[in-house]
């Protein structure tokens, strides 16, 4: 009886063994799969984090957009007053008071050019005969011209801004079409 006694003590002991392998197993899992969770979700906070944080750094940076494109305008009509003073030189040579006024009026180009330079917005650079290049280009029109090799720019019409490194408006030019 004993013997029996014994016997079941150790079927017992073994059955009780057997659950708690089964139990710390299951357990062991579960810190596993906690710990693989918990994991995951860090890397997720800090890389929602740092996307944040690239996100406001490019609204600070480009926040003044708008307004920029606005300016264009002024800086354009700047541009005209320039290109249509070439015609009326001699008679602005000859006035002084007319002098005068013109030269307050590239006074306050230069500034806002300066300005401009300043806050990171610059001019795009197209010189005749460049290679037409859409990123920073719109053509206008396709022209025929033997003098120039075709898909290159004939003439720009309206100067191209960039805002630090984006493209604020493109610089509108007339390409050479392909022969």
């Amino acid at each position: 009886m004993e013997e029996e006694k014994n016997k079941e003590d150790t079927q017992e002991i073994a059955s009780k063994d057997a659950e708690q392998d089964s139990l710390i197993q299951k357990l062991e899992e579960d810190v596993r799969v906690l710990r693989d969770t918990l994991l995951r979700r860090v890397a997720e906070s800090e890389n929602l984090r740092k996307r944040l944080e690239k996100e406001k750094e490019e609204a600070i940076k480009y926040s003044n957009s708008r307004f920029a494109k606005d300016l264009l305008a002024v800086i354009d009509n700047f541009e005209r007053v320039a290109d249509n003073s070439a015609l009326i030189k001699e008679k602005i040579e000859a006035d002084e008071s007319l002098k005068a006024f013109f030269d307050g009026i590239m006074l306050c180009e230069k500034e806002l050019v300066s300005t401009f330079k300043r806050h990171g917005i610059s001019r795009i650079e197209v010189r005749e005969g460049d290679c037409f290049n859409p990123e920073y280009h719109q053509a206008m029109c396709e022209l025929d011209s033997p003098g120039h090799k075709s898909g290159s720019v004939i003439k720009a019409f309206q100067t191209g801004y960039m805002y630090n490194d984006r493209l604020l408006r493109p610089t509108m030019v007339s390409v050479s079409k392909k022969a």
